[in-house]
């Protein structure tokens, strides 16, 4: 299949999800169709978030139907052009099944549409899948004022958060959930198209993301956790703020390494595919290890001591809007808290409640 191009769909009135004034700033064609393996599909979407502009779905021939992964940002016209493109795709056939990598918006927002479009429960695993839920609440990680009062008392500007208040998307405005789901757990395995394609799981972006690689097919479908050109974004939250998601995202690169083969195609998330994980986790893992010696060049910067707020102007050179903030506050809060685990900082609370890292043996 020669690569096509989908145009905007008009919006339409949908009581699922709403649509997103962001989306009329999209430059490019609203959704691209590319045959990337046999019977692999990537169907390329818009998300309405700066400096991430798109997200892969993918489509995987199998048998009488298709296994669609991932469902993109739930937004009116992204659901037209879903429409679009199971016409040019699916050749009459159903989705027979919906895996939903994990719970962030632009990979689940159209859960429900996919799920009472086609009669699938998605497939995720138990704890994306518990996370969805309670953020689509607005009660677990997209609680916005829970967000900007966490990264007010690790150090954030003032004028800083209220920006992050006014610009932020609540989850809820772009999530739709059915009532149920199956669940998926690392190493289990899905038969697709006779193939048999393991679930890889890894935190440290998301709780516990699944990915799908095939030996036999020599694929693997990484979703967030292996992209070709950013890195993937590894944040504490205000749930959880003493977390070391940096270590679990390190060791997840190490499964990864040891079940996936140097010689796999890799398709993420977002970007192109890519050809072979190891390089690119070897870059991934120099960037952390960089970033925490920036992190601690900072803290000494600082007499020592010193809040995830005062290390934001080290980590990141370029200018943060407020929907940049929160991803670069729970970065810095990572790395920090990493140090911790490592027995190189401890944590403290100042009597005007900031938290705050000491280096120790500096």
């Amino acid at each position: 299949m020669s690569a096509e191009t989908i145009a905007p769909a008009s919006a339409h009135t949908s009581a699922q999800t709403h649509a997103s004034p962001a989306f009329a700033e999209i430059d490019r064609p609203f959704a691209r169709i590319t045959e990337v393996a046999d019977g692999i599909i990537r169907f390329d979407t818009p998300v309405p978030f700066r400096g991430l502009r798109q997200v892969n779905v993918w489509l995987i021939r199998d048998g009488d139907g298709w296994t669609q992964v991932d469902c993109g940002y739930g937004e009116p016209r992204v659901q037209e052009a879903l429409e679009e493109a199971w016409r040019t795709v699916l050749g009459g056939k159903p989705v027979t099944r919906l895996i939903v990598t994990h719970f962030h918006p632009d990979h689940s927002g159209n859960c429900r549409y996919i799920s009472e479009r086609w009669n699938v429960r998605p497939h995720m695993t138990q704890l994306e899948w518990m996370c969805a839920n309670l953020a689509v609440k607005d009660s677990f990680t997209d609680d916005i004022a829970s967000r900007s009062r966490f990264y007010a008392r690790n150090g954030a500007a003032p004028e800083k958060v209220a920006q992050f208040d006014a610009e932020v998307l609540p989850y809820s405005d772009g999530v739709a959930l059915p009532e149920a789901a199956r669940r998926i757990a690392d190493r289990g395995t899905l038969q697709i198209g006779g193939d048999d394609w393991h679930i890889l799981t890894g935190g440290g972006h998301s709780p516990d993301l699944a990915g799908l690689y095939c030996p036999k097919r020599k694929v693997y479908i990484s979703g967030d956790q292996l992209l070709p050109k950013i890195t993937t974004n590894v944040s504490v939250w205000q749930v959880e703020p003493e977390a070391d998601p940096l270590g679990e995202f390190m060791a997840s690169l190490g499964r990864m390494e040891e079940r996936v083969g140097a010689d796999f195609l890799v398709l993420p998330s977002h970007g192109d595919p890519f050809q072979g994980p190891n390089d690119r986790i070897a870059v991934l893992r120099e960037h952390h290890h960089a970033r925490l010696d920036t992190v601690r060049d900072a803290i000494r910067a600082h007499g020592g001591t010193a809040s995830a707020g005062d290390c934001l102007a080290a980590m990141f050179s370029r200018p943060l809007d407020g929907h940049q903030l929160g991803f670069a506050m729970g970065e810095a809060i990572a790395h920090l808290n990493h140090l911790v685990e490592l027995g190189e900082a401890e944590r403290l609370v100042g009597n005007d409640g900031i938290t705050r890292f000491h280096l120790l043996n500096r």
